[in-house]
């Protein structure tokens, strides 16, 4: 039997699901994860990184020392490079983890502001990925539609078609 885990403090859960967010927006990350560049499990190695740097954070509130963004900079590059391959040249780790610093203070004063902002952003991106993805959907289907029925027309006609629905 499994022993129920203690509920997270309501600071430490906001700081948890801002991390999430904040990774879930960071483009070199997405890619990684989208590309499969950390193997068939990249999608689990993103949400491990998400405990990665919070138990990096809970480490240093151990050792009563004041979390900095260089010291998570070379965290955030290490992960990426060990467990997805990458190299990242456009110091965008130095943004996140200047973002991550920003939002584990607020979290630690019971400021939620900017995650809730984020997790507002995140629920709106997502719904319109969501509709992007039913439109794009409904397109391919609606230029098959107009494929099939001018079956009579030559094939360039329907590739046209094909191709102006795309767009």
């Amino acid at each position: 039997m499994e022993t129920p885990q203690p509920a997270l403090h309501p600071n430490k859960e906001a700081f948890v699901e801002g991390v999430d967010h904040i990774l879930n927006r960071w483009t070199a990350l997405e890619l990684a994860v989208q590309h499969e560049w950390g193997g068939h499990d990249s999608q689990e190695k993103r949400e491990d990184m998400v405990d990665e740097i919070v138990e990096h954070f809970d480490k240093l509130i151990r050792k009563r020392k004041t979390p900095e963004p260089t010291d998570l900079e070379e965290l955030l590059l290490d992960i990426m490079d060990g467990d997805f391959s990458v190299a990242l040249d456009d110091q965008s780790e130095k943004e996140v983890a200047k973002l991550i610093c920003s939002v584990f203070f607020e979290c630690k004063t019971g400021n939620f502001t900017t995650v809730d902002r984020m997790a507002k952003e995140r629920n709106v991106r997502e719904k319109s990925g969501a509709a992007k993805s039913a439109a794009r959907k409904s397109q391919s289907n609606n230029a098959q539609q107009m494929a099939d029925d001018s079956g009579s027309e030559d094939d360039e006609s329907a590739s046209d078609s094909d191709v102006s629905m795309d767009v």
